[in-house]
């Protein structure tokens, strides 16, 4: 080897590393405040803070009512917020959107959870975790719960940010720039986002395929476990304290589920099991009444659902659920107890 190829790859290519190396930590610490505009949920972290409208509702949810309700109305205009989401966002997302939300806003006069059941246990990577929470939620109280329930999300912080480029550096870059570029359109407040449609209870509906029997017996498996984990456990238990700090009403649903898979569920007693433990895990403070049953108002078999037999199938059924779920946050009665906290951070405003 000549002393030339010697200099490079001793001296020179090192030291070209180490440069690059420090460039990218720099712009990494840089960046690192800037909040994230990657995707739908991203945006509606920010949107529970900069949207000034005091809802008499909140709706969390998982993607069964999400997908159903994005483009159809859940009540009149500044009534619903709609903050449904998905599985990877969980419980937890869904209290750091409540939390955000109640640090700006009068409190509602009820949160309405309407997670299915399979969703009170379920778990998801700690890399779905981390894209989807880690960088999404950044104030202390944030990052401490979940440092607390997902101990192992913010190791991969310690990592040099070179070797973690896209979290680190290119998603905040793309995310500055378009927030500078919605300040230089002088766009107004992120709102939350409501459908524009008025749902038909009577839509026509389409058939998807029939599932097979090994996915049912999956699906009525994973839908039949009733232990909590000890993340939705200590979600519910805050979303309940902050019921009794702000006054609000909490109410639990059961979104559609393919009556294939409902009638073992509760012929088994994995429902009622399942609500009993939502109820321990919410604790004697906080009153919970029977869970409604989206499955009591009207029929739901698998070829209502796609082949994942968990996300309705077309329009047509994502119209009648999205229809009977407007109905029922409509009837909720504002004589329901609550107070405006002594916490309240705002005085209540028109849209």
């Amino acid at each position: 080897m000549t002393a030339s190829w010697r200099r490079f790859l001793l001296v020179q290519l090192p030291v070209a590393l180490l440069g690059l190396a420090a460039i990218a930590q720099t712009l990494a610490w840089s960046l690192s405040d800037v909040p994230m505009r990657r995707n739908r949920t991203d945006e509606l972290a920010l949107a529970v803070v900069e949207d000034r409208t005091n809802y008499r509702l909140i709706v969390l949810a998982d993607s069964v009512t999400r997908n159903a309700t994005t483009r159809f109305s859940l009540g009149k205009p500044g009534e619903v917020a709609n903050l449904s989401t998905h599985a990877y966002f969980g419980m937890a997302g869904e209290l750091f959107l409540l939390q955000r939300y109640l640090r700006t806003h009068a409190p509602p006069r009820y949160v309405v959870i309407a997670f299915a059941p399979g969703m009170y246990h379920a778990t998801s990577t700690s890399r779905l975790a981390r894209y989807y929470l880690w960088h999404t939620f950044t104030r202390p109280d944030e990052r401490d719960f979940l440092d607390t329930y997902r101990p192992e999300i913010g190791q991969r912080d310690w990592l040099p940010a070179i070797v973690d480029a896209q979290e680190r550096i290119a998603e905040p870059l793309f995310s500055l720039l378009k927030q500078r570029y919605l300040e230089f359109r002088k766009a107004p407040p992120d709102r939350i986002p409501a459908g524009p449609i008025d749902p038909d209870p009577d839509a026509k509906t389409d058939t998807s395929m029939p599932a097979g029997p090994a996915a049912v017996a999956t699906a009525i498996s994973e839908a039949g476990q009733t232990t909590l984990t000890a993340m939705h456990t200590a979600a519910l238990q805050r979303i309940c304290a902050l019921s009794e700090q702000y006054g609000f009403r909490v109410k639990l649903v059961w979104p559609p589920i393919a009556e294939e898979i409902a009638s073992p569920l509760r012929t088994s007693g994995a429902l009622s099991e399942l609500q009993s433990q939502i109820g321990l895990a919410l604790g004697p403070r906080c009153q919970m009444d029977a869970i409604f049953d989206f499955n009591r108002v009207r029929t739901y078999t698998t070829s209502s659902f796609y082949p994942d037999l968990i996300h309705l199938f077309g329009e047509g059924w994502e119209q009648r659920y999205a229809s009977d779920l407007r109905r029922y946050l409509n009837e909720l009665p504002d004589s329901a107890p609550a107070r405006e906290a002594a916490t309240s951070p705002v005085a209540r405003q028109t849209p």
